[in-house]
């Protein structure tokens, strides 16, 4: 299974969700490549994301933003779209099987509260998504 997450930026939310995607689906025993892709990607990854991915153990090697067209989108089972304000530009994204629409808001700040909020609802999200419950998780 390939699933790609894409948010504006492709520095915040797209990189936590793909760090935290790939711990719960391989804690979950489910095989699956995942990916992440900004619309308008960042030229780097903020320190502060890799603080709190690594505080709950999440994998940070190899983050950071990247174009769509970076990413194997036309090979993709799943396609998730992290805001509203980017759906309709993400419509020449028609190869996937499955799309998802996850409205989840850009950190008003860079502070670790807030960033660390963000994880825990991102971490939420995907696993109501992917329908995990997931051990050891902490």
């Amino acid at each position: 299974m390939k699933i790609g997450f894409v948010s504006k930026k492709g520095a915040v939310r797209a990189l936590m969700a793909e760090a935290i995607a790939r711990k719960l689906l391989q804690d979950a025993g489910i095989k699956a490549e995942i990916y992440s892709a900004g619309v308008e990607p960042e030229r780097s990854t903020p320190k502060e994301i890799i603080e709190v991915l690594k505080e709950k153990g999440y994998p940070t090697r190899g983050l950071y933003p990247k174009p769509i067209r970076k990413i194997p989108y036309k090979q993709l089972d799943v396609l998730i779209i992290l805001d509203n304000e980017i759906k309709e530009r993400c419509e020449f994204v028609p190869f996937h099987k499955r799309r998802e629409n996850l409205a989840i808001e850009e950190p008003k700040s860079m502070s670790i509260p807030e960033l660390r909020r963000l994880r825990d609802k991102i971490e939420q999200e995907l696993k109501e998504l992917f329908k995990l419950e997931v051990k050891n998780s902490k």
